[in-house]
This record gives C-alpha cells, sequence and structure tokens, in this order.
C-alpha cells in the first residue's frame, strides 16, 4: 500500500473525528436535528480498510491505532450522552450503594480511595476499560487500585 495513500487517509480520518465530535456537540445542544451517522460510516469504513490490510509502515501503524483509540473514547462519550438525551438513564450525579444493591466485584478496591475523592470518575475509568477488554475476549479481569502522591493508581489486567 502506497504510504502517500495512508497518510491522505489518515488525514481524512483525524479531520473526520474532529467534524463528528462538533457535529456531535452541535447535535446535543439542540442545534442539529440528526447525530451525524454519515461521517461515522466514514470512519468505520477507514477503520475496516486498515485493519484488513496490514501496514507496514510502524509510524503510519501508530498513527492509525491513535487514531482509532481517540475515535472509540469519543463514541463511548457520545453513546453515554445519546443514552441519557434519549432517556435511557439519567446523567450519573454521584454512585452511592443503595441498601439491597449488589456491590461490585472491585469494591474493596474502591474502598481503599479517601472519601476527599470522586469514586464515580474512577468508577467509569474502570467500567470502560473492563469493556474494552471483556471486547476483546477478556472475561476475567483484575481491578488494583493504588494510591501514589496523593493520585489514584489503576491498574486493570486480564486474569490469566
Amino acid at each position: 500500500m502506497d504510504p502517500k495513500e495512508v497518510r491522505e487517509d489518515l488525514d481524512r480520518f483525524e479531520n473526520l473525528i474532529k467534524m463528528i465530535n462538533f457535529e456531535y456537540t452541535q447535535f446535543f445542544a439542540g442545534n442539529k436535528q440528526h447525530p451525524p451517522i454519515v461521517y461515522e460510516r466514514e470512519i468505520n469504513k477507514l477503520i475496516k480498510k486498515y485493519n484488513i490490510t496490514q501496514l507496514t509502515n510502524t509510524t503510519l501503524r501508530f498513527r492509525f491505532n491513535n487514531l482509532v483509540a481517540r475515535y472509540i473514547t469519543f463514541r463511548e462519550k457520545w453513546s453515554r450522552k445519546m443514552m441519557e438525551y434519549e432517556g435511557a438513564r439519567k446523567p450519573i450525579t454521584e454512585k452511592k450503594p443503595v441498601k439491597g444493591s449488589t456491590r461490585p466485584f472491585y469494591q474493596k478496591e474502591l474502598d481503599k480511595i479517601p472519601e476527599k475523592y470522586d469514586k464515580s470518575k474512577v468508577v467509569d475509568a474502570i467500567e470502560s476499560k473492563i469493556d474494552k477488554l471483556k471486547s476483546k475476549g477478556y472475561n476475567n479481569v483484575d481491578v488494583n487500585i493504588d494510591m501514589k502522591n496523593g493520585k489514584v493508581k489503576l491498574k486493570i489486567r486480564p486474569k490469566s
């Protein structure tokens, strides 16, 4: 595959991510009537194209992987907002266990975090990483939380 063509496609991919992010922002602000499905199709075509064909140039492969990761992060954000927009769930303000509710398997690790920290952000990060690992075929996941220099450090790995 011609590196010049790949660079052009990656530039287009990056621009599509910027455009789709802007369009979603406009959609959630109420300025657009429909979400930008056309851009999503174009991005998905590019992703399929370069997942099927192996990029031998490591620089281009690295850039492609970073763009895909950025797109997936944005897509998860849009998906959450879309669920809130459609009324499928209410926005998360604070996650506190309700009496009789089931606690997540990593609750002991969450208890390591001092009360002054916003645990909902940590839970969102953990859930996102667990979803990514499950999409890759890992069913058992190990969650470890450490506090270093007043910062939360997550270690989320598949169990062997």
